[in-house]
């Protein structure tokens, strides 16, 4: 990960955070898989399976593993990329060019975050529960892990593009 001169701090505590992040995405896909292990285990061995296993990997396991380690794939320039109109071009132009790109993805990013922390805002003051099976179980608290993840990687995407600006003005 590239650190971006005069962010040094903020470019520390961006990139702890997306680690940290990433290692509670990592560790909730872990929990699934032993999770739905044990319920087919259950289901098939002693005919008596895990009740709210659905629900826990619905609710739980599979928001935090997609939500949470979107700063990470950032800050390590993870995603999928298409460099087929660009690599003609000159890196300054090019870096200028992705600077800009990222303004609209830190655009569309924060109203993301501001959306679904509204969400969260109001599932939280209604206490949301949902059915599973013969009990309720508690989600409002997964309602905080959209706008957790979206907000770190804004964070990112705002170092990115000042690397980018900077990158830009290189001779």
């Amino acid at each position: 990960m590239e650190a971006v001169k005069g962010f040094g701090p903020i470019d520390r505590l961006v990139d702890y955070l997306s680690a940290l992040l990433l290692f509670a995405g990592a560790t909730a896909m872990l929990l699934m898989m032993a999770h739905v292990c044990l319920d087919v285990a259950g289901r098939y061995l002693f005919n008596h399976p895990l009740p709210g296993t659905l629900e826990s990997v619905t609710y739980y396991y599979m928001v935090m593993v997609t939500a949470l380690p979107f700063a990470y794939v950032t800050r390590t320039q993870g995603q999928i990329t298409v460099e087929m109109f660009t690599n003609w071009m000159p890196r300054r132009s090019r870096a200028l060019l992705e600077a800009l790109v990222g303004l609209v993805v830190l655009a569309y990013l924060l109203a993301l975050a501001w959306k679904t922390g509204e969400e969260a805002i109001a599932k939280t003051a209604l206490g949301e529960l949902r059915d599973a099976g013969v009990t309720q179980i508690i989600v409002w608290p997964t309602r905080w892990f959209p706008p957790l993840g979206l907000g770190t990687m804004a964070f990112a995407v705002i170092l990115r593009i000042a690397k980018d600006f900077a990158d830009s003005r290189q001779p």
